[in-house]
């Protein structure tokens, strides 16, 4: 079971060791304890640990949570390496996406790599929808660069 709490100053230190795992790194883009800190100031983001038996076992990010039109996106999501193979992280994502619609969104909305296909395959098994590709936006370390597929859920399509 996964619940989710606002992550607190202590909690930085588990949520930045949780986005240093070489596969974790490859999915997401730069950031620093120091960028965690400021979403925790910023009134327009939700930051929240995962929690599994009392412990801290990822985060996740909502972004938008003041759009007028409702459409809140969930920023980030990471299971730390140490748990992942367990479940957690489909559970961690339906509880963040209900918190999202909690908040009353209209509509929750989430940017993947599209070589990330394990990630999509759950999105779109939780009812998400591809709208979408954003063509080579990131560029890598490498000099590659990544395209994004944009995928929702409205909250006229959810079924729980």
């Amino acid at each position: 079971m996964v619940t989710l709490r606002a992550t607190v100053d202590t909690d930085l230190d588990a949520v930045a060791a949780a986005e240093v795992d070489q596969e974790t790194r490859r999915w997401i883009g730069d950031t620093s304890r120091e960028w965690h800190r400021a979403a925790l100031d910023d009134s327009d983001r939700e930051h929240m640990v995962m929690l599994s038996d009392d412990r801290v076992v990822g985060f996740a990010i909502l972004a938008g949570l003041s759009d007028p039109h409702r459409s809140v996106e969930l920023r980030r999501i990471v299971v730390s390496a140490e748990h992942r193979g367990q479940g957690l992280g489909k559970a961690a994502f339906r509880a963040t996406v209900a918190r999202a619609f909690g908040h009353g969104a209209h509509r929750v909305w989430l940017e993947v790599k599209e070589t990330n296909h394990l990630a999509q395959d759950l999105y779109a098994n939780e009812g998400f929808v591809r709208e979408g590709l954003l063509r080579e936006t990131l560029r890598e370390p490498d000099g590659s660069w990544s395209s994004f597929v944009v995928m929702s859920q409205l909250e006229t399509e959810r079924t729980s």
